[in-house]
């Protein structure tokens, strides 16, 4: 019987690692919590018990036959072993020391094991998602330029061959400058010293292809740090714009308003593909990071990996929304959009909205109500663009109003009318600007405008579409004290519903909540 002295059993119980000892090959002497917890029982049923309790017995025979070696010789070995345990392949790394006593004999083993089973399928999971982003980084409809910090080139992918003219072996190692016409060389020092820095990294460039001709490109730049906040690269992704903004300028040349109609409906279809296509890339990182995350790495479990993760998101769904409104304006504007009419409740509608959007008005700490004096009423409305106008409104309302300020979305009956208001106690509106709000592209809110960001197409979008239902829509404020909005829908029904006609469900509010909030940052 093998007796183990005191201190020797006070560090073995307190390693960190799994541990235990063989006193015969296959024979169990002590083991710690670890070992007993890895292999799913207690350590009084593993001491003094055989290795077949726990693996099959053709795999403990193998395992004895090595321990009977090394019993006899006493030469330390390190192994690697995947075994079936708790009906799951498991794989440990075994450090196995024999422990040889004054007679200068074996009298037991001891083994100190590292359950690797996760590390080995992380790793797996690593190297797909390489595989994956150099996947999307070689086939990228865009040109991905990534440099170091003194702008030497270190990697680019084939759209940057198709869009310069140069090879990825030509330039590893050359400066920026190859592609930028000598006059601007200060504006690339000065640029990427401000991206460096944090501040915006969208720009317009003339840059030059390997034949010296002269291009312009859109570029976003974005740092790459480390968890240290070092930087590692400079990752540049850029968009030959020549042609577009040679379409730009014919359009701005067109005499007749019908060919420019024509044109510009084009330009916002190209930019809204072109938008579309990153869109693409950063919901495609979403799901990886995302998967990452449920694997268990722990280096994702960070809060800045979140954070990162979060601002993907929330651009994505901001970049979507702009794109959907600058598809739908322009239509509107060419008297392409059109409406899908049914006969609908209203109410029914209203209230699936403001049960959905209560939990987030939560969050933003406002004091939301939904009141009807109206249980019930169908009429003829597009109920897909009616949610959409109703999320604008409660989003603008939480957008221009504080956290404690009330917001109220009530509806109501008036004469031949249905109608919606949405009155909160925010900051309010001028009278001067009462008017000008419900244009496209204006915004009169400059001096909070990098807290309460929009495109100024919301309002404009909303109003032509209430319009198109032959309703209105009205705003009264006193600046500092209120605002509210009333939507009128005229209380008509469609004799003949159309048959075919999508149905609408709230399945999906969700998802267009978070898309119509996506421009509002922590209000």
């Amino acid at each position: 019987m093998v007796k183990f002295s005191a201190d020797f059993e006070f560090l073995f119980y307190n390693l960190d690692q799994i541990a235990y000892t063989f006193t015969k090959p296959g024979v169990f002497g002590i083991v710690n919590e670890n070992m007993a917890e890895f292999c799913g029982c207690s350590t009084a049923d593993l001491e003094g018990s055989n290795l077949e309790s726990i693996i099959e017995i053709g795999r403990a025979a193998e395992i004895k036959d090595l321990q009977k070696n090394l019993f006899i010789n006493g030469q330390p070995e390190k192994s690697r072993l995947e075994i079936e345990l708790l009906e799951e392949i498991r794989t440990v790394e075994i450090e196995t020391i024999p422990h040889v006593n004054e007679q200068g004999k074996v009298d037991f083993l001891l083994c100190l094991a590292d359950d690797i089973t996760k590390k080995l399928e992380q790793d797996k999971q690593l190297y797909r998602n390489k595989r994956r982003y150099r996947s999307i980084f070689n086939q990228a409809p865009l040109a991905f330029v990534v440099s170091d910090q003194q702008t030497r080139i270190i990697d680019w992918n084939q759209k940057a061959e198709e869009i310069f003219g140069w090879q990825k072996n030509e330039v590893i190692g050359q400066n920026y400058n190859l592609i930028i016409p000598e006059n601007l060389y200060g504006e690339l020092t000065d640029f990427m010293e401000s991206v460096l820095d944090g501040a915006d990294s969208y720009h317009i460039n003339r840059n030059l292809t390997k034949s010296g001709q002269e291009i312009y490109c859109e570029w976003n730049s974005a740092v790459i740090r480390d968890r240290d906040n070092n930087i590692i690269e400079i990752i540049s992704i850029a968009n030959d714009i020549t042609g577009k903004l040679a379409a730009e300028r014919k359009i701005e040349n067109q005499e007749e308003e019908l060919k420019y109609s024509e044109l510009r409906t084009q330009f916002f279809a190209n930019i809204s593909h072109e938008l579309k296509t990153p869109l693409n890339l950063i919901f495609s990182s979403l799901q990886l990071f995302s998967f990452h995350l449920k694997s268990g790495n722990p280096a994702a479990k960070t809060d800045k990996f979140y954070s990162y993760l979060a601002s993907i998101k929330n651009n994505g769904y901001r970049l979507l929304r702009l794109v959907n409104n600058l598809i739908d304006i322009t239509k509107i504007d060419v008297d392409s959009f059109k409406l899908h009419l049914a006969n609908f409740d209203i109410v029914k509608l209203s209230r699936s909205v403001a049960h959905l959007v209560r939990d987030y008005m939560q969050q933003k700490q406002r004091n939301f109500r939904f009141e009807t004096e109206v249980e019930a009423k169908i009429i003829a409305c597009d109920p897909f663009n009616i949610e959409r106008v109703i999320l604008n409104l409660l989003s603008n309302a939480v957008k221009f109003s504080d956290q404690g300020d009330e917001i109220l979305f009530k509806v109501k009956e008036e004469k031949n009318w249905i109608v919606l208001t949405f009155r909160d106690t925010g900051m309010g509106i001028r009278n001067e600007n009462k008017e000008i709000i419900f244009e496209q592209f204006r915004q009169v809110d400059q001096s909070f405008h990098k807290k309460r960001e929009g495109s100024g197409i919301g309002l404009a979008l909303a109003k032509s579409i209430i319009e198109m239902h032959a309703g209105k829509i009205e705003v009264e404020s006193i600046f500092g004290i209120y605002t509210k909005f009333s939507v009128y829908l005229p209380k008509v029904k469609l004799d003949q519903p159309k048959s075919g006609q999508k149905s609408y469900s709230p399945d999906n509010l969700l998802n267009k909540i978070e898309l119509e909030f996506s421009d509002i940052y922590n209000l």
